[in-house]
């Protein structure tokens, strides 16, 4: 015992002799004003010239495609890319969208990379050749202070580290913007053969983009924004650099056959919206962010949450509201919302993770105490099945290289008229404490399709969770091997040791953090 004990305060010693850098004096920053002068500049203009205010969307289901979306805006950057995530993994995606970077940097292209330190954890020394181009700067969004080891940070820094940047948008020459629940890894992008998230995005041109900006400059020039090269505990020498970024390119350069850069070839997104053939919705479009101070604010602060303006378009929903949700705990103010809904004849849709899709047991063990007062108020209960058809026959999935799905989108749609896209999950985290971001598309014939894309792949994707009048739960889905219905009495695909993690999780009073 003794031992461990002198163990414990070891590593609370390690954990708190580190401390970050004093804030240092520099200028603010700013995206920089569209000349007008490129190619892709043009393009918009012209796209938007005969509707003036309104901006230019299309929505990128697709996981390939969605990577594809951003290598090409990559390529066509003739000014700036700023970059925004809050994971970055050290994986094929993750290498060749810092190539594409590098890249731009080469030809002259001002990149800015701004990372939440989850998506920078055991990368330091990657994103230092990055910051080591004169045309790349990369900066950490609350950072942990060690940066090896962080567990007793969460212990003495509890409440401060725990809240995070979960914004996603990539911004080029500010006239094009990506945003939405995806971050950058294998797993965002159908090209991991383990498991892969149905997620989805937004393309936007036009005014949407300068909000989007605008967003990312405050974060960026927020004090809690820290470059790469104060926090790092070791520099590179120029032999170094030299070798990792020929590596880079090399790397990409082996990736030519992949199938990312097959897509990359066949999805040509800016030719097709020069020729006015890709799909796109042009009306208003509004971006919704918490400010960057929520993460050092009071939770019920509400004057830097983005919530406060979307909730009335729950609230204001007549006819049908359709969520596809990841991680939701509605708690029982939501739970209220939707039955208020319900109650003025509106039909509800929610479709969210499965305990065996879910990659955090935790939330399902705090959303599955809602499960049957959802139900109650007649709300449409579905959750996301972990395996997958041998062909969907879906819009909604791609033909994924591995068998397990889950799911990752965050996306609302309100009476087929209008479509929020972003990172926010409904969940306590996403609401309180962590910072989202997410735009909202005034566009029937969007909202419409969506809507049909999501609900049309249902009976396939997810099991449809139903309740008897004694209470007791069941999961209706099809075999996929007869084609023939399936009920399930208890959470179907899930181990005995998944179900108990969950339930023993759901008695623990943790629903606030999750």
């Amino acid at each position: 015992m003794n031992r461990v004990l002198w163990g414990l305060v070891i590593l609370a010693m390690l954990g708190g002799c580190a401390s970050l850098p004093r804030p240092i004096d520099r200028t603010d920053e700013f995206a920089t004003p569209v000349s007008g002068d490129t190619e892709l500049d043009q393009t918009v203009a012209t796209l938007l010239a005969p509707f003036p205010g309104q901006s230019a969307a299309h929505f990128l289901e697709d996981g390939l495609d969605a990577f594809a979306a951003r290598l090409a805006a990559a390529e066509r950057a003739s000014r700036t890319i700023d970059a925004q995530y809050y994971l970055f993994h050290d994986d094929v995606t993750g290498n060749l969208y810092s190539e594409r970077l590098l890249s731009a940097a080469e030809r002259g292209v001002r990149v800015r990379l701004l990372l939440d330190d989850m998506g920078a954890h055991k990368r330091d020394q990657h994103l230092l050749v990055l910051a080591a181009h004169p045309n790349i700067d990369v900066r950490i969004f609350n950072p942990f202070a060690n940066r090896s080891f962080r567990a007793f940070e969460y212990l003495y820094r509890f409440g401060f580290v725990t809240r995070r940047m979960h914004n996603k948008s990539m911004i080029v020459d500010s006239v094009v913007a990506i945003t939405g629940g995806r971050n950058i890894g294998d797993d965002y992008f159908d090209a991991s053969n383990k498991s892969n998230f149905i997620d989805m995005d937004v393309a936007v041109f036009g005014p949407a983009v300068g909000d989007i900006a605008d967003q990312f400059d405050a974060y960026w020039n927020n004090a809690l924004s820290y470059s790469i090269e104060t926090l790092a505990k070791d520099a590179i020498n120029d032999t170094e650099l030299s070798s990792a970024w020929r590596e880079l390119h090399e790397y990409a350069k082996g990736q030519k056959d992949s199938v990312y850069i097959k897509r990359l070839e066949q999805a040509r997104f800016f030719e097709y919206l020069r020729a006015r053939t890709l799909p796109i919705t042009i009306g208003p479009a509004d971006v919704l962010v918490d400010q960057p101070t929520k993460v050092i604010s009071p939770i019920d602060d509400l004057r830097t949450h983005l919530g406060p303006e979307l909730w009335p378009y729950f609230r204001a929903s007549e006819s049908e509201l359709v969520i596809l949700n990841p991680y939701f705990i509605p708690g029982d103010s939501g739970v209220e919302v939707l039955a208020d809904a319900v109650r003025r004849g509106c039909r509800v849709v929610v479709l969210t993770n499965s305990l065996a899709a879910n990659d955090v047991a935790p939330v399902h063990g705090h959303y599955s105490k809602y499960r049957k007062p959802l139900l109650r108020a007649g709300v449409e209960l579905y959750e996301l099945r972990a395996d997958r058809p041998a062909h969907s026959g879906s819009q909604t999935t791609t033909e994924l290289p591995a068998e397990h799905m889950s799911l990752h989108v965050k996306t609302f749609i309100f009476d087929r008229e209008k479509t929020f896209i972003g990172s926010m999950n409904l969940d306590p985290r996403s609401v309180f404490q962590n910072t989202e971001l997410g735009v909202i598309v005034d566009d029937p014939a969007m909202a419409s399709k969506i809507a049909d894309l999501a609900l049309d792949s249902l009976p396939t994707i997810s099991y449809r969770v139903e309740m008897d009048s004694d209470g007791r739960l069941s999961w209706r889905g099809l075999d996929y091997a007869s084609g023939a219905e399936q009920i399930f009495t208890r959470e179907p695909g899930a181990s005995l040791w998944l179900r108990l993690f969950a339930f023993v999780s759901r008695i623990l009073p943790v629903e606030s953090q999750l």
